[in-house]
């Protein structure tokens, strides 16, 4: 990497690529991406919606090559979607700076929790979710994925 890779709010321009590696990546998990409905958010990245959405995205240069939003389920808990960081990039910790990111802004937005599902394949991704202090939920999510974890922001045991 020549340049230093910059977490920023994401802006409409951005969707473009965002949307095609995410898509892309949810492909190659065999699973075929939903615009219309449960990757709505993620459809949107960027762009002002009906669906209330803080979306920041990891820069190297003006490239796009990460992801993460959070989507408002209430007025004290989102959902953090669209968390991608192109295969190429994967294993720099650009990752572990969106998720702080994300956290701090939902922290300094008054969020109490935060949400997600993943899939068990995601071995690395759930390893980084509990090191922040995330906690398995029971039961499975009715959005096709394995887990749902859960990160009360309240406790001070999530890491910033």
């Amino acid at each position: 990497m020549d340049t230093e890779i910059i977490i920023r709010k994401a802006i409409p321009e951005d969707n473009p690529k965002v949307t095609g590696f995410a898509f892309a990546m949810m492909r190659s998990l065999g699973i075929e991406p939903e615009p219309e409905d449960i990757d709505a958010a993620l459809a949107n990245f960027g762009r002002a919606s009906a669906i209330p959405s803080r979306d920041f995205v990891a820069v190297d240069g003006e490239e796009p090559i990460g992801s993460i939003l959070l989507r408002e389920m209430s007025s004290s808990v989102v959902e953090l979607e669209g968390f991608y960081v192109k295969h190429q990039y994967q294993g720099q910790g650009i990752g572990r700076k969106l998720l702080q990111r994300a956290l701090a802004e939902a922290r300094k937005a008054g969020y109490e929790r935060v949400i997600l599902t993943t899939n068990k394949n995601l071995t690395a991704a759930i390893k980084m979710y509990r090191s922040f202090g995330w906690v398995r939920q029971p039961g499975k999510p009715d959005n096709g994925a394995d887990y749902l974890f859960s990160l009360d922001l309240m406790s001070g045991n999530a890491q910033p």
